[in-house]
């Protein structure tokens, strides 16, 4: 059917899905793509019915949002069904950046294995799991990722399975619902390629050690930010003490990004022009991105969380200045490896923002509960206020912006 010539009913155009992503990890912890995760919006009434449908509305989001916004010139893994992966190339996606997810239970037959082969020659990868696809070699030698979910088969299954798997060469494997850090090593070492699960961005619950001295003079500088008796003069000489930060804070302000208009060449210069609560925040996302142990992944998920917090405050019109500090700070135990309510007791903060960070109390925890629901693609808990699903989304989009141009100047 030729798509172009048939258009959407009216309904079917603007009911846009709701996009949320989850990250998949390579072996050295660095993000190897998203998983786009797509709803349909409350109260379409066609619910994406068609194959073609889907398509041009998932197509539409995609290229609607920007695809590299979404996804950071990583790549975007989308599930499809049969009838979707039919119909894929009537439609405009770049290739070498999308991953297509065949689902574990497909039918291979002669016309998707042709239909797999002309997408694979125009560029696009293939991801299958399922051991029902084990009995067919066709569909194996034209996958370029094979999913495994390991909550579903026991350790010896798994363990023949991997092997089994390990002898297609070009074949990556990729471990779904891997929960702690330590599976995250244990199927590293085990052969696998790819990682997925909420590994990184779930709460820590680490046995509380010392801090390193890089991260106690990061948690001596936040509490001097943080504390309003902190004078001007004090705060200056505090952050020029150390000379990379001094150095990454004037080439932020400076950056296009922020548009000051005139050049600011001096740390006091800065604090006076931004104002404290903007200083604080810029100081905040650079001091925690100078853990170098860490990988970028985990300042990339405070800093989505901190922005889409605040401008789940703009939205509603509440003063937005403790929303940045509840998503930023939500993350602390992932980039600093303690317990977040140790860390959070050695802070100057006010007990609204603890209680948020910590309970989701408050008006500030409801919209970071509202992040992490679109963080984990948990659909239900989407909400905010009396924000509609689209102001949501489109408050994502714009965080996802903003983290992405802030990352480029780090």
């Amino acid at each position: 059917m030729d798509t172009a010539s048939n258009p959407l009913p009216e309904d079917n155009a603007q009911a846009t899905p709701l996009i949320a992503r989850q990250p998949i990890y390579n072996t050295q912890m660095g993000i190897y793509g998203y998983e786009l995760l797509f709803r349909p919006a409350r109260g379409s009434k066609s619910q994406i019915q068609s194959a073609e449908a889907t398509a041009h509305v998932l197509t539409s989001a995609i290229v609607g949002s920007g695809l590299n916004q979404l996804v950071y010139h990583r790549k975007a893994i989308i599930n499809v069904t049969p009838a979707f992966i039919h119909v894929m190339p009537q439609i405009q996606l770049p290739p070498d950046q999308i991953v297509l997810d065949v689902p574990d239970n497909i039918r291979v037959d002669h016309g998707l294995i042709e239909s797999l082969r002309e997408l694979k020659a125009k560029g696009f990868e293939i991801s299958i799991g399922g051991l029902a696809t084990l009995k067919d070699d066709r569909i194996i030698k034209l996958a370029d990722i094979f999913r495994v979910d390991v909550r579903k088969l026991d350790v010896a299954l798994l363990d023949r399975l991997t092997k089994f798997l390990r002898r297609f060469k070009n074949l990556s494997l990729r471990a779904l619902k891997i929960e702690t850090l330590a599976e995250y090593d244990l199927y590293r070492e085990g052969g696998y390629d790819l990682f997925q699960g909420y590994f990184l961005g779930s709460p820590r619950t680490a046995k509380f050690r010392d801090l390193s001295v890089n991260k106690l003079a990061i948690m001596d500088l936040l509490a001097a930010v943080y504390d309003v008796e902190t004078s001007v003069e004090d705060l200056e000489e505090k952050i020029a003490r150390d000379v990379t930060l001094s150095f990454k804070l004037l080439r932020l302000v400076n950056s296009p990004f922020f548009g000051v208009p005139k050049e600011v060449e001096s740390v006091k210069r800065a604090v006076v022009l931004l104002g404290r609560k903007e200083v604080r925040k810029l100081v905040s996302l650079l001091a925690l991105s100078s853990t170098s142990d860490q990988p970028v992944a985990t300042v990339e998920i405070a800093l989505l969380r901190a922005r889409a917090c605040e401008l789940l405050g703009e939205r509603t019109n509440l003063p937005s200045d403790g929303f940045f500090t509840v998503g930023m700070f939500s993350a602390l135990d992932i980039i600093l490896e303690q317990p977040i309510g140790h860390l959070l007791s050695k802070l100057p903060l006010n007990e609204t923002i603890k209680v948020a960070i910590l309970r989701r109390g408050g008006v500030m925890g409801q919209a970071l509960a509202c992040v992490l629901a679109i963080e984990n693609g948990r659909w239900s808990g989407i909400l905010f206020g009396d924000l509609s699903e689209a102001d949501i989304s489109a408050v994502y989009r714009d965080a996802l912006q903003w983290t992405n141009g802030v990352l480029g100047k780090l």
